[in-house]
């Protein structure tokens, strides 16, 4: 059976970092992203630390936020070989 779990877990910290990246480099902070979605502070903390699952709706809104598009690319038509993409043959 493959290991799809152990991929997701790393996969969804490599996306949470890079969201965190992206906020850094458009300069809106947690605060900030809480007034625009509407989410409290400590709901954003606990879903960036992991500690609580991000809803997919929010997720969306927050790529929306940060000028993020969530492109899905099927395997046969990856030309790049994403790197960060953990899952097993």
């Amino acid at each position: 059976m493959k290991n799809y779990k152990q991929s997701s877990k790393k996969d969804h910290e490599i996306i949470l970092k890079f969201l965190k990246d992206r906020m850094k480099d458009q300069k809106i902070t947690q605060k900030k992203l809480a007034e625009i979605t509407g989410v409290s502070v400590g709901s954003l903390i606990r879903y960036f630390s992991s500690e609580t699952q991000m809803p997919l709706g929010l997720y969306l809104e927050i790529l929306g936020v940060l000028e993020l598009r969530p492109y899905l690319v099927p395997k046969e038509m990856d030309k790049i070989g994403m790197k960060s993409v953990h899952y097993f043959d």
